[in-house]
């Protein structure tokens, strides 16, 4: 139509429309070029013309739905940039049957935790009796009850050497110990602490290679009948018994990225048999839940020792049982403020900045005997109640029933691969 007016234009008007007479009929090429290049040529008109054929009629639903497309595909292709920025990541579960096994390590904390004859001052009738005289602190059941330092003798007596004494050694808990029947295969290191008192954990040397019940820890502790009588805790005379991984030391501080634990107590004369199952943990780190994999890094011991430099720097001094350049307290109102502190945030604070390790396991145990007071005489073939001292002495027996091993691994979810292939199906 654009090009019928344009040759009607240029051959059916008069010569002079324009008011300009061009002789030898001159006009009509003129004309004709300067109306064809307005109406034909000129490139803003015929991208008009087309966008107004776009809308008119049934072309105005078929472009509607070229743009719905347009913008889908748009959508998707944003949205696989975006995880190729931010991949996102899934958590993956299977089972692997290991050829060797690491065994937990097991820290084992006594209830009660401190050696009442030796803190308080009001047992020494009874040693006169006996004609033995053990050294004693004027304090009491426990050093945390914080008033009764008033009496304590800070000019003779170093805090170091006291908590030593006051505290229970190896030989007072353990009569014995072992792991696959050998007391060389265990670690034994002491946790010191504030409320627990001196801990001890029991780490393996080395891996198994096969599970039975004959294998794994076993252990015989002590208690006596003075422990009983004079006990100042809440809970009954026995054993804390804490199974966790030998990367995360035992610590009495509350930890942001713990909870790798799991927890048992023994009551005193008991005899609790033990099997574990370990679950392994492969995170990835990312900004929300940052890990890391490096050597000798301990989330327990970060939080630890933030919390020992916190209080220690407030109070202006440090307690035995903490790992600190500052000196200990060294008088009454020192070691009150430090106690007092201490036990404000040790176990109510949000520290949460030490991440956790990428590689973690955490072992499940479930009890499957538990004995109290009576034992299988194998001489006589009859079940026999046990007296005396070995009434005391409370058994433990942890091992594996299993060399199975659940995974929990977080992967990424997206590469390149799967990128392109979004990429060509949403074109």
């Amino acid at each position: 139509m654009t090009a019928r007016l344009a040759w009607w234009l240029g051959n059916r008007m008069p010569c002079n429309v324009l008011g300009v007479r061009f002789p030898h009929g001159g006009s009509l090429g003129v004309i004709h070029k300067l109306l064809f290049w307005v109406w034909v040529e000129d490139p803003r008109w015929s991208i008009r013309e087309k966008c107004f054929d776009c809308i008119r009629g049934p072309n105005l639903i078929k472009t509607i739905v070229i743009l719905g497309c347009i913008g889908v595909v748009l959508q998707q292709i944003i949205a696989s940039i975006q995880k190729m920025i931010d991949i996102p990541i899934t958590t993956y579960t299977h089972f692997d049957f290991n050829k060797t096994l690491d065994y937990p390590s097991i820290t084992l904390c006594r209830d009660p935790p401190y050696k009442f004859d030796t803190l308080d001052v009001s047992f020494p009738l009874r040693y006169f009796e006996v004609g033995t005289f053990p050294q004693y602190y004027n304090l009491s059941g426990h050093p945390g009850f914080q008033e009764e330092w008033r009496k304590f003798d800070f000019e003779n007596n170093d805090l170091d050497e006291v908590w030593d004494n006051i505290t229970f050694n190896a030989d007072d808990t353990f009569v014995q110990y072992a792991l696959h029947e050998l007391a060389s295969n265990v670690d034994l290191t002491p946790v010191m602490g504030f409320e627990m008192g001196r801990c001890y954990t029991m780490s393996p040397k080395s891996g198994v290679k096969h599970v039975s019940q004959a294998e794994g820890y076993s252990m015989t502790m002590r208690h006596t009948a003075r422990d009983l009588e004079t006990t100042v805790s809440i809970d009954p005379p026995g054993y804390h018994v804490y199974i966790h991984y030998t990367r995360e030391p035992f610590t009495e501080v509350k930890v942001y990225n713990g909870g790798m634990v799991e927890y048992l107590y023994l009551n005193v004369g008991e005899m609790l048999r033990v099997k574990v199952t370990v679950d392994e943990y492969k995170m990835i780190s990312r900004s929300d839940a940052p890990c890391t994999s490096r050597r000798n890094y301990s989330a327990n011991e970060c939080t630890t020792r933030y919390i020992w430099d916190l209080v220690t720097k407030d109070v202006g001094c440090s307690g035995p049982w903490m790992d600190s350049p500052l000196p200990r307290c060294s008088n009454f109102t020192t070691i009150r403020s430090l106690i007092i502190k201490y036990r404000d945030i040790y176990r109510d604070h949000t520290y949460s900045s030490c991440p956790r390790i990428c590689r973690s396991l955490l072992y499940n145990g479930y009890v499957t005997d538990r004995q109290k007071h009576y034992f299988w005489d194998s001489k006589t073939k009859v079940w026999s109640t046990t007296i005396g001292a070995a009434a005391l002495e409370t058994h433990l027996h942890v091992n594996f029933n299993s060399m199975m091993v659940s995974v929990y691994e977080e992967r990424y979810n997206y590469d390149w691969n799967l990128f392109v292939s979004d990429l060509g199906g949403s074109i």
